[in-house]
């Protein structure tokens, strides 16, 4: 042997002098959390943009992500809460169910969330649906000691549940003095803001100051002019849209608000629920929904189109390809139905590397719409990879 082994002291007294076990935990650290590196600075600005605009639920729902990723998880679900109330203060129903159920798969107790996914659930005769939701903030109230909010909100779960008789039993026992045919004089706190049930909508009510009030028309303009569905004959839906969003949304319900005689309330409250999942990044939860909204004849088009686009996302490219292929396969494909596809196929066939094919597709979009100058350039920039001399 030409050294000799140095003593273990040795190596363990160089190792802790370099800082090797602190360098270690930082690198497992930083690979369990790969947003850990999002500035403060960032939730900073969100927060002041928000003084200037604090209806805008955009600039909310982004601060809340933000804070989730941070692990500030308490001011997290505080914006999402603001989030979900600015959606039910501006009708979007559907967008503010999704953001109540983003807080519960982070707090399935959550006293706010809860409660209105059961009055909106009730309102929409989802009674089953209702009463889970119901339940659960039931035993908020027991466990936190509140016995008159367990009440009302148990008289509300008797009012709801399609089998009322063992919530009568359980009255009985917990409440052996309560009459049921007496209120309980608790009945106005369930809600945990303003309801807007007096008046037989959805929505919370009316904003009274003017100024206050995020008008989503105005901030995205001629948009709404560019998208529509649900109409007579799904004419133009998606067009040129590679992902779905509040606009979106919103342009849905507003043109499916005339049809609401011919289109199953439940297909619309399906399709657009799906969409409001997407929105916030709740992919699962979207196919789910969207399962309902195929069996409907008005939005089976532009639901293919939207699971195509989240297994696309998803890097599921043959169940995208599935989606797109049954959508050619319909009957009574407007010409902007065919385009939309077409172009939605081209997407898929470029990331599963078949370049010739996906260039055919994007060659076809493009003769129903040759003024399209960002599919032009998606051809273009296409065409150059298919000419390199790798390919």
């Amino acid at each position: 042997m030409l050294f000799r082994a140095l003593p273990t002291k040795y190596f363990t007294k160089l190792i802790k002098k370099s800082g090797f076990f602190s360098k270690l935990k930082g690198a497992f650290s930083r690979a369990r959390n790969p947003d850990a590196d999002i500035s403060d600075q960032v939730i900073i600005g969100l927060e002041e943009q928000l003084k200037e605009n604090p209806n805008n639920f955009r600039l909310r729902l982004k601060l809340a992500d933000t804070c989730l990723s941070r692990g500030k998880r308490d001011k997290a679900l505080d914006e999402y809460c603001k989030s979900a109330r600015l959606y039910l203060k501006n009708d979007f129903i559907p967008l503010a169910i999704a953001t109540y159920k983003k807080i519960l798969s982070e707090e399935p107790k959550h006293l706010e969330a809860n409660l209105e996914l059961g009055r909106i659930y009730k309102q929409k005769k989802l009674n089953a649906d209702a009463t889970a939701h119901y339940l659960q903030a039931f035993n908020v109230y027991r466990e936190n000691d509140r016995p008159n909010e367990a009440l009302e909100v148990l008289e509300t779960i008797i009012e709801t549940a399609p089998d009322k008789e063992p919530y009568r039993l359980l009255l009985r026992e917990l409440f052996p003095e309560y009459q049921e045919s007496a209120k309980s004089i608790y009945s106005d706190i369930i809600i945990t803001h303003k309801s807007p049930e007096k008046n037989g909508g959805m929505s919370a009510a009316e904003p009274t100051d003017a100024d206050d009030f995020f008008d989503l028309g105005a901030e995205l303009g001629e948009e709404f002019d560019e998208f529509s569905i649900a109409s007579e004959n799904l004419e133009s839906f998606g067009q040129g849209a590679p992902n779905h969003g509040v606009e979106e949304i919103f342009q849905t319900m507003k043109t499916t608000r005339g049809k609401d005689r011919q289109d199953s309330e439940n297909d619309k409250f399906h399709y657009n629920l799906a969409l409001a999942y997407n929105e916030l990044k709740m992919p699962e939860q979207a196919l789910r929904e969207s399962e309902e909204a195929l069996k409907s004849v008005s939005f089976r088009l532009p639901t293919l189109l939207l699971r195509s686009r989240i297994f696309l996302h998803q890097g599921a490219y043959s169940s995208a390809l599935s989606q797109i292929q049954q959508g050619l396969l319909e009957k009574g494909l407007t010409r902007n139905d065919f385009l939309t596809f077409k172009h939605q196929l081209g997407q898929i066939l470029k990331e599963m590397g078949h370049y010739q094919q996906a260039l055919e597709a994007l060659h076809e979009a493009y003769t129903l719409d040759p003024d399209n100058q960002s599919l032009a350039g998606e051809i273009e920039e296409l065409e150059n990879l298919t000419r390199s001399p790798s390919m």
